[in-house]
């Protein structure tokens, strides 16, 4: 009786799960996992899937969420190209003046200004923490710290399995129900 019970309530919570879920204030319900160091993001997109978690993508424009491994100024250059930042409406007095020529543009237009975004390398990533960013917002929803040891099959896999443990916990425990 016990275990008809459980299997239930399992199956409930994936089920939650399986919806939007609210991570940091932001419902998410596609996710985009970019390239990481030794292959993870393969083993993270196929436990995600398998797990019925969050629905993966492979249009990163499609994604509400983008799972990364490293933050910085690739990834921000990645999130401009997807979802550039609205132009601020000048008023109509600065249009007339003319000014708007000399205006200094803001630091990510004129990173992009400059040309090639610098290449994306995976040889510094795969130090262990990943990153759940809104693809919007730029805000990170959610991180974990899964030490890295080897790079084989098997140990990537317990990894993306830990990871993805470790995702479903946290979103059950921001369950309405769950909150204070």
């Amino acid at each position: 009786m016990m275990v008809v019970a459980m299997r239930w309530i399992a199956f409930l919570l994936l089920s939650v799960l399986a919806g939007a879920a609210e991570i940091g204030g932001s419902s998410v319900r596609t996710i985009y996992v970019l390239p990481m160091g030794h292959g993870l993001d393969q083993y993270v997109a196929n436990r995600l899937t398998r797990e019925h978690v969050l629905e993966v993508v492979a249009d990163p424009v499609r994604a509400d969420a983008i799972l990364t491994d490293t933050l910085g100024k690739p990834l921000e250059l990645e999130l401009e190209k997807l979802h550039p930042t609205p132009k601020p409406q000048a008023d109509d007095a600065d249009s007339d003046s003319g000014d708007s020529d000399t205006a200094q543009p803001s630091r990510s237009r004129r990173t992009m200004n400059t040309g090639e975004p610098p290449p994306i390398s995976t040889f510094a990533r795969g130090k262990g923490t990943l990153f759940l960013v809104d693809a919007h917002s730029r805000a990170v929803l959610w991180s974990v710290y899964e030490r890295p040891t080897k790079s084989t099959s098997d140990d990537l896999d317990h990894r993306a399995k830990r990871v993805v443990d470790r995702l479903k916990r946290d979103l059950a425990g921001k369950e309405p129900s769950a909150s204070h």
